[in-house]
Protein backbone atom coordinates (compact mmCIF):
# COMPACT_ATOMS: atom_id res chain seq x y z
CA UNK A 1 0.00 0.00 0.00
CA UNK A 2 1.25 3.43 -0.89
CA UNK A 3 1.73 5.93 1.90
CA UNK A 4 1.84 9.48 0.64
CA UNK A 5 4.72 11.65 1.58
CA UNK A 6 4.19 15.26 2.60
CA UNK A 7 5.09 16.49 -0.90
CA UNK A 8 2.40 14.25 -2.37
CA UNK A 9 -0.13 15.41 0.26
CA UNK A 10 0.60 19.04 -0.56
CA UNK A 11 -0.04 18.33 -4.23
CA UNK A 12 -3.30 16.52 -3.50
CA UNK A 13 -4.53 18.80 -0.74
CA UNK A 14 -7.69 19.72 -2.65
CA UNK A 15 -8.62 16.08 -3.22
CA UNK A 16 -7.84 15.23 0.38
CA UNK A 17 -9.83 18.18 1.68
CA UNK A 18 -12.80 17.50 -0.61
CA UNK A 19 -13.04 13.86 0.47
CA UNK A 20 -12.78 14.83 4.11
CA UNK A 21 -15.90 16.95 3.55
CA UNK A 22 -17.67 14.42 1.32
CA UNK A 23 -17.21 11.71 3.95
CA UNK A 24 -18.75 13.93 6.63
CA UNK A 25 -21.44 15.74 4.64
CA UNK A 26 -23.01 12.92 2.66
CA UNK A 27 -24.98 10.03 4.04
CA UNK A 28 -22.78 7.15 2.95
CA UNK A 29 -22.49 3.47 3.77
CA UNK A 30 -19.77 2.73 6.29
CA UNK A 31 -17.33 1.32 3.72
CA UNK A 32 -17.54 4.52 1.64
CA UNK A 33 -16.97 6.66 4.72
CA UNK A 34 -13.87 4.59 5.38
CA UNK A 35 -12.66 5.06 1.80
CA UNK A 36 -13.29 8.81 2.02
CA UNK A 37 -11.32 8.89 5.27
CA UNK A 38 -8.39 7.11 3.63
CA UNK A 39 -8.43 9.51 0.68
CA UNK A 40 -8.58 12.44 3.11
CA UNK A 41 -5.60 11.10 5.04
CA UNK A 42 -3.63 10.32 1.88
CA UNK A 43 -3.55 6.61 2.63
CA UNK A 44 -5.32 5.16 -0.40
CA UNK A 45 -4.52 2.67 -3.13
CA UNK A 46 -6.32 0.05 -5.18
CA UNK A 47 -5.20 -2.52 -2.64
CA UNK A 48 -6.65 -0.45 0.21
CA UNK A 49 -9.96 -0.12 -1.64
CA UNK A 50 -10.04 -3.90 -2.20
CA UNK A 51 -9.21 -4.51 1.47
CA UNK A 52 -12.06 -2.27 2.62
CA UNK A 53 -14.51 -3.99 0.28
CA UNK A 54 -13.45 -7.42 1.56
CA UNK A 55 -13.68 -6.32 5.21
CA UNK A 56 -17.22 -5.02 4.64
CA UNK A 57 -18.28 -7.97 2.43
CA UNK A 58 -19.09 -5.68 -0.50
CA UNK A 59 -18.79 -7.03 -4.04
CA UNK A 60 -16.95 -4.72 -6.42
CA UNK A 61 -19.83 -4.62 -8.94
CA UNK A 62 -22.08 -3.17 -6.20
CA UNK A 63 -19.42 -0.76 -4.99
CA UNK A 64 -18.63 0.47 -8.51
CA UNK A 65 -21.94 2.33 -8.78
CA UNK A 66 -21.22 3.99 -5.42
CA UNK A 67 -17.66 4.82 -6.50
CA UNK A 68 -19.04 6.57 -9.56
CA UNK A 69 -21.28 8.63 -7.27
CA UNK A 70 -18.27 9.60 -5.14
CA UNK A 71 -16.28 10.66 -8.19
CA UNK A 72 -19.31 12.51 -9.52
CA UNK A 73 -19.62 14.36 -6.22
CA UNK A 74 -15.98 15.41 -6.47
CA UNK A 75 -16.54 16.54 -10.07
CA UNK A 76 -19.53 18.67 -9.05
CA UNK A 77 -17.45 20.33 -6.35
CA UNK A 78 -14.54 20.87 -8.75
CA UNK A 79 -16.88 22.49 -11.29
CA UNK A 80 -18.35 24.98 -8.81
CA UNK A 81 -16.00 27.62 -10.23
CA UNK A 82 -16.87 26.60 -13.83
CA UNK A 83 -13.34 25.44 -14.65
CA UNK A 84 -11.32 22.29 -14.17
CA UNK A 85 -7.73 22.85 -13.22
CA UNK A 86 -4.99 20.47 -14.31
CA UNK A 87 -4.79 19.28 -10.71
CA UNK A 88 -8.53 18.56 -10.55
CA UNK A 89 -8.33 16.56 -13.79
CA UNK A 90 -5.37 14.63 -12.36
CA UNK A 91 -7.35 13.99 -9.15
CA UNK A 92 -10.24 12.60 -11.19
CA UNK A 93 -7.86 10.30 -13.07
CA UNK A 94 -6.48 9.02 -9.76
CA UNK A 95 -10.01 8.38 -8.47
CA UNK A 96 -10.91 6.48 -11.63
CA UNK A 97 -7.76 4.41 -11.23
CA UNK A 98 -8.28 3.64 -7.55
CA UNK A 99 -11.88 2.63 -8.22
CA UNK A 100 -11.17 0.83 -11.54
CA UNK A 101 -13.55 2.99 -13.55
CA UNK A 102 -13.45 2.23 -17.25
CA UNK A 103 -14.53 4.11 -20.33
CA UNK A 104 -18.30 4.03 -20.62
CA UNK A 105 -18.96 3.47 -16.90
CA UNK A 106 -20.07 7.05 -16.23
CA UNK A 107 -22.31 7.11 -19.28
CA UNK A 108 -23.84 3.73 -18.49
CA UNK A 109 -24.45 4.28 -14.77
CA UNK A 110 -24.89 8.07 -14.52
CA UNK A 111 -26.25 9.19 -17.88
CA UNK A 112 -28.92 11.50 -16.41
CA UNK A 113 -26.47 13.13 -14.00
CA UNK A 114 -23.96 13.65 -16.80
CA UNK A 115 -26.65 15.17 -18.99
CA UNK A 116 -27.60 17.63 -16.25
CA UNK A 117 -24.00 18.73 -15.65
CA UNK A 118 -23.17 19.02 -19.34
CA UNK A 119 -26.44 20.78 -20.19
CA UNK A 120 -25.90 23.27 -17.38
CA UNK A 121 -22.34 24.07 -18.44
CA UNK A 122 -23.11 24.16 -22.16
CA UNK A 123 -25.98 26.58 -21.53
CA UNK A 124 -23.55 28.83 -19.67
CA UNK A 125 -21.03 28.49 -22.49
CA UNK A 126 -23.57 29.37 -25.19
CA UNK A 127 -25.50 32.04 -23.29
CA UNK A 128 -23.64 35.00 -24.75
CA UNK A 129 -23.24 33.47 -28.23
CA UNK A 130 -19.47 33.73 -27.81
CA UNK A 131 -17.18 30.92 -26.71
CA UNK A 132 -14.01 31.91 -24.90
CA UNK A 133 -10.88 29.76 -24.89
CA UNK A 134 -11.62 28.78 -21.29
CA UNK A 135 -15.16 27.73 -22.21
CA UNK A 136 -13.91 25.67 -25.14
CA UNK A 137 -11.42 23.95 -22.84
CA UNK A 138 -14.16 23.24 -20.30
CA UNK A 139 -16.20 21.50 -22.98
CA UNK A 140 -13.20 19.31 -23.85
CA UNK A 141 -12.57 18.70 -20.14
CA UNK A 142 -16.17 17.57 -19.64
CA UNK A 143 -15.78 15.17 -22.53
CA UNK A 144 -12.56 13.82 -21.03
CA UNK A 145 -13.63 13.40 -17.40
CA UNK A 146 -16.83 11.59 -18.34
CA UNK A 147 -15.03 9.54 -21.02
CA UNK A 148 -17.42 10.66 -23.74
CA UNK A 149 -16.76 10.26 -27.42
CA UNK A 150 -16.63 13.28 -29.70
CA UNK A 151 -20.04 12.32 -31.08
CA UNK A 152 -21.57 12.09 -27.60
CA UNK A 153 -20.39 15.52 -26.50
CA UNK A 154 -21.29 16.94 -29.90
CA UNK A 155 -24.83 15.58 -29.54
CA UNK A 156 -25.18 17.36 -26.20
CA UNK A 157 -24.06 20.56 -27.92
CA UNK A 158 -26.60 20.08 -30.68
CA UNK A 159 -29.37 19.40 -28.20
CA UNK A 160 -28.45 22.46 -26.18
CA UNK A 161 -28.46 24.61 -29.30
CA UNK A 162 -31.80 23.14 -30.39
CA UNK A 163 -33.40 23.56 -26.95
CA UNK A 164 -32.12 27.09 -26.58
CA UNK A 165 -32.12 28.56 -30.08
CA UNK A 166 -31.52 32.05 -28.76
CA UNK A 167 -28.04 30.81 -27.80
CA UNK A 168 -27.25 29.30 -31.18
CA UNK A 169 -26.45 30.90 -34.49
CA UNK A 170 -28.89 30.50 -37.36
CA UNK A 171 -26.28 28.58 -39.39
CA UNK A 172 -25.81 26.06 -36.59
CA UNK A 173 -29.56 25.46 -36.33
CA UNK A 174 -29.86 24.88 -40.07
CA UNK A 175 -27.07 22.30 -39.93
CA UNK A 176 -28.56 20.70 -36.80
CA UNK A 177 -32.05 20.45 -38.34
CA UNK A 178 -30.62 18.86 -41.49
CA UNK A 179 -28.76 16.28 -39.38
CA UNK A 180 -31.94 15.47 -37.42
CA UNK A 181 -34.01 15.26 -40.60
CA UNK A 182 -31.43 13.09 -42.40
CA UNK A 183 -31.17 10.63 -39.52
CA UNK A 184 -34.94 10.26 -39.10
Amino acid sequence: MMKYNSKFMMKYYQLSSAFGKIGKELELPEYLKEICSHIASGNISREKVDEILINHHIHYSIAKVEFLKLIFEYIKRALEDNILTCQEKEDIKFLKGWFRIRQGDFYYHNKEDIEQVITYHLSKIYQDNFITDEEALLKVDLQEIFNLSFDQINNYSKIQAHCCPEFATQDFLVVYKSVVTDSS
